[in-house]
């Protein structure tokens, strides 16, 4: 016995996370318990301080987001590997846990009025938001299928609570009932090709890991060299990338994005359309230059039709749509199109740069773009009373001018940012994308892109011509909307974002 433990500790030691391991996770454990902080503030603080429970969550996260752009042991500018590879770390994993970090920030604003308007409980809210915020962010950094399979799922579950969190709405409730559905097959899918994925490696000859990505990479560019790729590897690939554009929304598994997020409280909304796209998307980024990138020639046409089709898809969809939820729904499916066009690049042309930037980071500056973009939007949409939150029709922006002209530039500027209007942030970040796909020659793609800019723009002035150009009767009492002063300081910051942050970006290079 005593012989077996001695040989037992030598392992468990160098399997045993270093201090600088748990340093580089610093934020994830920060906001997990920043979680716990708001838990035990709704179990102890009496009813009357419970308003103090988003003000903490909001300050948290404002901290944290504020650590996690400072250099220190918790941000990597190269790639360094951590827990045993379980996690990777390096630049744009760094970005995009900003990502993260900024929607739940803004989706707090959003919700603590929203949600005392319906008596919902807020501090619930906004625990489970953090927990997901964190899983999220452990995401980005996974370079191991255990890792990515489990901060996925707890990310998930806390989603299928966050969206049908109003109990009292049918269609909140209807649409957690439909997220469930659609995450538990993408769950079953990926489950489903990671188990392929590992039978089929699992044999090789030199693999002691076959769920770790570094290790799943180099041999898939071993058999790929000899043409030995076998058809079980590819099936499991396949099914991944399946799973993860379940996550994406990007067709044909973007079915369920329509009824979801119009039946979702309208935070959630924006909580699902930036943060749970963000981590689809870097996931898929990842996988797809990382260990799966052997198989490019295979999966790059795969994901180059997948764009062409999401990009038109989403935006026709959204053009025959009147409900504002619904609308934005859909263009989100048209965004996913963009992102998928420039992970196509990334593939074709192994190394691609737009303006200096290469393919992860404009990834990244894509999914920031989208976040002042649909907070922008969403802010309009929240400010607005209304009887039925999942009924957003266009009608309702009439006289949105008048009532708040902050509402109504709110409404511009983020409506100009996801449509791609210069100079705003969204269309610098639409045109890296472009640039991408012009560097790796894929003119078909560029040109469905192009044709679902040119259709978006439809779409998107229409919603912003019922709250700026059409007129309401002259007769018609419009009482003007009152704006606390943490909603007006959040508008002038996104607007000045979404007009100046494409120049940063620009002037960055």
């Amino acid at each position: 016995m005593i012989s077996f433990l001695a040989a037992v500790d030598p392992a468990f030691k160098a399997l045993a996370p270093r201090s600088a391991d748990w340093l580089s996770i610093l934020p994830e454990i920060a906001v997990a318990g920043l979680s716990l902080l708001c838990l035990l503030q709704a179990m102890l603080l009496p009813k009357s301080l419970r308003a103090l429970i988003p003000v903490t969550a909001r300050t948290g996260l404002a901290l944290v987001l504020l650590m996690s752009v400072v250099a220190g042991p918790w941000t990597q500018p190269a790639d360094v590997e951590s827990f045993a590879g379980l996690l990777r770390q390096n630049l744009p994993t760094d970005g995009v846990r900003a990502v993260f970090l900024l929607s739940a920030l803004l989706t707090s604003f959003l919700a603590a009025r929203f949600l005392r308007d319906r008596d919902a409980a807020v501090a619930d809210y906004h625990h489970v938001l953090l927990v997901v915020t964190a899983a999220f962010m452990l995401l980005a950094q996974a370079n191991h299928f255990v890792t990515f399979f489990l901060a996925l799922e707890t990310a998930a579950v806390g989603l299928y609570v966050l969206v049908g969190y109003l109990r009292r709405s049918e269609a909140s409730l209807e649409a957690g009932v439909k997220y469930l559905v659609a995450g538990g097959l993408s769950s079953a899918l990926l489950l489903m090709g990671i188990v392929l994925v590992y039978g089929a490696l699992g044999s090789v000859a030199g693999v002691t890991d076959s769920l770790n990505f570094t290790q799943i990479g180099t041999v898939l560019a071993a058999q790929a060299a000899g043409g030995a790729v076998s058809p079980l590897t590819l099936a499991g690939v396949a099914l991944i990338l399946g799973g993860v554009a379940f996550k994406l929304g990007a067709f044909p598994f973007h079915a369920w994005i329509p009824d979801v997020y119009q039946g979702a409280p309208t935070p959630t909304t924006a909580f699902l359309g930036t943060a749970s796209k963000a981590a689809g998307a870097f996931t898929l980024l990842v996988l797809a230059t990382g260990p799966f990138a052997p198989l490019a020639v295979k999966v790059a046409p795969l994901l180059a039709v997948g764009a062409v089709l999401t990009l038109l898809v989403g935006n026709l969809g959204a053009l025959a749509t009147t409900d504002v939820k619904r609308t934005l729904a859909l263009s989100g499916v048209s965004h996913a199109g963009f992102i998928l066009a420039a992970v196509t690049a990334a593939l074709v042309l192994p190394g691609v740069t737009a303006f200096g930037y290469d393919a992860e980071n404009v990834v990244v500056l894509y999914l920031l773009a989208y976040v002042v973009g649909t907070f922008l939007t969403a802010q309009a949409l929240v400010a607005l009373p209304a009887l039925e939150d999942h009924r957003r029709p266009q009608l309702a922006l009439r006289g949105l001018l008048r009532r708040s002209p902050l509402l109504g530039g709110a409404l511009g500027f983020g409506i100009g940012s996801l449509a791609g209007i210069p100079p705003s942030v969204g269309f610098i970040a639409k045109l890296l994308v472009l640039a991408l796909l012009v560097a790796a020659k894929l003119w078909w793609v560029l040109g469905a892109a192009l044709v679902g800019v040119a259709i978006s723009i439809h779409y998107y002035f229409s919603i912003l011509r019922e709250a700026v150009v059409r007129p309401t009767e002259d007769d018609e009492e419009l009482a003007p909307l009152d704006l606390p002063l943490s909603t007006r300081a959040l508008v002038f910051v996104l607007a000045a974002a979404s007009l100046l942050g494409g120049l940063f970006v620009l002037a960055g290079r």
